[in-house]
């Protein structure tokens, strides 16, 4: 055993037998502080890398699906950097749907679907938030603020896109405060067939009340062909699941069906 593991072996047992010590404990509060800060997110789509996965999609691309769209702000985004394609916006609360039609009506090939998305037809409970909708979600987060319960109105996503003789979608963007990985078993059936090319999904601390981990997102995406990696601003980091990735630091990752290796090595290559 070299010097170095002797001595890391020597540190652990010695942390491991003093785990209650007072100097122990303030060691671990200050890196759970630690911790916590850099635990920070970077939800502004312009820099956190949303818009990045947006201009390294294929020029041609044609259909996106924004589940979760809140006002619209992404849908928007999108629309100036892939302004061939048709958009296709899912938002569950009915309030704030009523205000993303209303910033997107200028828009010709921006649409809004009268229904939120979900793994089954059907009505579901939603907490809302008046004054802060984007934190609207199925699961009872414990946010600050005003928030009232209602029923709303679900579909699966490939019933929708059946409806709507959708044989496509480029990007599929899920930011649904928790339900993510429901919704995407919601397109079962397109993801088996290969139909959808890419999927962005959140994971964060509401993957927790969802009872949902980052691995089950692997273990259903990677056999249907795609692989996975974490949104940053310069690049995404794609690689094999690793157990200390469970760590609910998101915001976003992006998977992409192996077919399409162009845009895997566009995306994983460092902006300058």
């Amino acid at each position: 055993m070299t010097t170095r593991r002797k001595l890391r072996q020597w540190t652990v047992n010695m942390l491991a037998s003093r785990s209650d010590a007072p100097l122990v404990s303030a060691a671990r509060n200050v890196a759970h502080r630690i911790t916590a800060l850099l635990h920070t997110e970077n939800h502004d789509i312009r820099t956190n890398g949303e818009a990045r996965v947006l201009r390294c999609l294929n020029p041609g691309a044609t259909t996106i699906v924004d589940v979760g769209a809140n006002r619209g702000a992404w849908a928007l985004l999108c629309h100036q950097l892939v302004p061939r394609a048709d958009i296709y916006c899912f938002e569950i609360a009915s309030a704030t749907r009523q205000r993303l039609r209303e910033n997107v009506a200028a828009v010709g090939n921006i649409y809004v679907h009268d229904s939120g998305l979900w793994d089954a037809a059907g009505f579901t409970r939603v907490k809302y938030y008046p004054e802060r909708d984007v934190v609207t979600s199925i699961y009872d987060y414990p946010h600050p603020g005003a928030s009232v319960w209602g029923e709303e109105r679900v579909q699966t996503g490939d019933s929708v896109l059946e409806e709507l003789r959708l044989s496509h979608v480029d990007l599929l963007k899920i930011d649904t405060e928790g339900a993510d990985f429901h919704v995407l078993r919601g397109f079962e059936a397109a993801l088996s067939r290969h139909a959808v090319s890419a999927v962005q999904f959140e994971y964060g601390y509401a993957c927790i009340l969802a009872r949902k981990l980052l691995i089950d997102f692997y273990e259903y995406l990677e056999p249907k062909g795609f692989v996975i990696g974490k949104v940053h601003s310069r690049r995404v980091d794609f690689r094999p699941y690793r157990l200390l990735d469970e760590n609910f630091f998101g915001p976003n990752f992006l998977a992409v069906h192996r077919s399409h290796q162009a845009l895997i090595e566009r995306l994983a290559t460092c902006a300058t």
